[in-house]
């Protein structure tokens, strides 16, 4: 909620001392921004870290028996992967 009233806030100002058209430029080269594929991406590879970081044991599913359709019966036969979430 502070996040949105900074950005509004200073969203105005610049509007109101750069007139309409510099402030639709701002608003739309930050829209590019922050959804272009890089930046995504850096968040992605961000949150990612702080995840690891804060529990480094990696999710773990387990891998179906492609032959029957059905996952593996004994524990210590269980064949594991990362789950990609």
């Amino acid at each position: 909620m502070i996040q949105f009233v900074v950005g509004a806030a200073a969203g105005y100002v610049l509007g109101t001392k750069a007139g309409r058209k510099r402030y639709h430029q701002i608003k739309d080269a930050t829209a590019k921004a922050v959804n272009s594929p890089v930046t995504q991406q850096v968040v992605r590879s961000t949150r990612k870290a702080i995840a690891d970081r804060l529990d480094p044991d990696p999710r773990m599913r387990e891998v179906k028996d492609l032959r029957r359709g059905r996952s593996t019966r004994n524990i210590g036969d269980a064949i594991l992967e990362p789950d990609e979430d």
